[in-house]
């Protein structure tokens, strides 16, 4: 076994700084291949890794070899490459001592940590992708230590400036990005005081957007597992109520929404329809309060304009998807939640719901030939599921919610949804979404049922779906009336 002694005078002489140059050991292939195997030696040996590990003499030796290297002019390519090669058998050297507890990291962060984020904001060392084992070992040295990740946090937030921080995010390759946000996750998955570091910071805001803006490609790319490491940070962001600040972040002035917003949308949606989802009260009242006023009312007026102009362009179709999300997130959270369900009434939300039913349902065709697949022929200015989506809202709201089912009939609601009981390949479970409204919408209200039935009498409704709904016509005293139907 190597000791402890050969071990500190071995990296010593790695240092430019020291008698014995670093530049010897790049220059001779002897040197260079002795002084990997006896770092290969302490790898392979649990038991050195753990007395290295605990010494301070080797972290105050490390961190003098990283800066030795680091700084060192080379005279050859191979020289360079040398060079990098032996920052990453040291940089993997310190990960592997960090295993020896809580010592090793307090070490390592003494005397590491300012090399660390020199090394991820070298050009030489992003240029030869050093930043992964550089993040690795900052991983390891914050692993299960609450007191060095309070303390590491925030200086890593707020170490670099933006053009510095774009570029070490730029120079990021998958394996790094990886370690980035193990780090991130690690730091905020218990601690609302580390999120709200996260929002305030010069850097937090920046490394948000950086990694929305590669999470569809880390989604489609089934090798790593980036995306749900990306989601996992998201989804911190989230059960803490921080998904308003989140979504101001990644606003776009040019575009409303913007790309990164529609790929937020669709991380909360996942998030809300997930099977162990935790909400607070107070976050569903505030997340159902964001999504309706800052999001469904900022974007209606924009549906409507795209409608009538039938204008098909990029900006039309990133529309469609992310209002889609917006009325699935409210669909899951009135779902999900009592009080977020009556918050959304008491928010008056039903009457806007009803407004863009209707106007929909007069600007875009209803299409009942299909021919190929549906959905790729469908103009995004027609806004596919739209329709479908909003009375899936409304029929959670009226269920055995008198005020709600009233104003639905005051602001001229049944018509329109009964209207909508006709197969529809814009809106492909429209029908079975629209009698199971129209269910909600009659029970227990003699009004509903006369006005329903009073339309049955001027015209052929929708009889087929009244039945489904569990209701029948009949004629008593020359009038047509509703009755619930007897079920066996």
């Amino acid at each position: 076994m190597v000791t402890l002694e050969e071990v500190v005078s071995f990296l010593n002489s790695l240092t430019p700084r020291n008698q014995h140059s670093g530049a010897v050991v790049l220059k001779h292939q002897p040197a260079f291949d002795g002084s990997i195997s006896r770092i290969a030696v302490i790898l392979q040996d649990s038991d050195s890794r753990s007395t290295f590990g605990q010494s301070e003499d080797v972290w105050r030796s490390i961190s003098s070899v990283l800066s030795g290297l680091r700084t060192l002019t080379t005279e050859s390519a191979e020289e360079s490459s040398r060079r990098d090669r032996l920052i990453r058998v040291v940089l993997t050297l310190s990960m592997n001592l960090l295993t020896a507890g809580p010592p090793a990291q307090q070490f390592a962060f003494r005397y590491l940590k300012d090399e660390l984020f020199c090394i991820l904001a070298d050009d030489e060392c992003i240029k030869n992708s050093l930043c992964a084992p550089c993040l690795k070992t900052m991983v390891n040295m914050c692993a299960s230590n609450d007191n060095i990740t309070e303390e590491l946090w925030p200086e890593f937030l707020n170490k670099y400036d933006e053009p510095t921080l774009t570029k070490v995010l730029s120079g990021l390759d998958d394996d790094s990005y990886m370690a980035l946000l193990v780090f991130i996750a690690g730091s905020i998955r218990s601690s609302e005081d580390r999120i709200a570091r996260l929002l305030k910071s010069s850097g937090g805001p920046i490394l948000l957007i950086n990694i929305l803006d590669k999470v569809d490609t880390w989604m489609k790319n089934e090798r790593n597992n980036n995306f749900e490491l990306a989601y996992s940070v998201f989804e911190s962001l989230i059960r803490h109520g921080r998904f308003p600040q989140v979504y101001k972040t990644a606003s776009d002035p040019a575009d409303i929404p913007s790309e990164l917003q529609v790929t937020l949308m669709r991380l909360l949606d996942a998030y809300l329809t997930a099977k162990d989802v935790i909400v607070t009260s107070e976050n569903q009242l505030g997340l159902a309060d964001f999504l309706y006023n800052d999001l469904f009312c900022e974007c209606k007026p924009l549906i409507v304009q795209v409608m009538t102009k039938k204008v098909d362009n990029i900006e039309a179709k990133r529309l469609a998807v992310f209002i889609l999300d917006v009325l699935e997130c409210i669909t899951s959270l009135i779902s999900l939640s009592v009080n977020a369900k009556s918050f959304m009434v008491k928010l008056n939300a039903v009457p806007q719901f009803l407004d863009l039913l209707r106007r929909t349902d007069d600007l875009t065709p209803r299409r009942t030939l299909k021919s190929g697949n549906p959905d790729d022929q469908i103009p995004s200015y027609e806004f596919p599921s739209l329709k479908q989506k909003l009375i899936g809202i409304l029929g959670i709201l009226v269920q055995g919610d008198r005020k709600v089912q009233d104003q639905v009939r005051e602001f001229g609601g049944l018509p329109v949804i009964l209207s909508q009981c006709n197969i529809d390949d814009n809106n492909p479970f429209i029908r079975e979404y629209a009698v199971l409204c129209i269910k909600g919408l009659l029970d227990n209200n003699e009004e509903n049922q006369t006005f329903v039935a009073s339309l049955e009498a001027r015209e052929p409704v929708t009889t087929d779906a009244l039945e489904e709904a569990g209701y029948e016509t009949r004629i008593i005293n020359g009038k047509v009336s509703l009755k619930r139907k007897n079920v066996k």
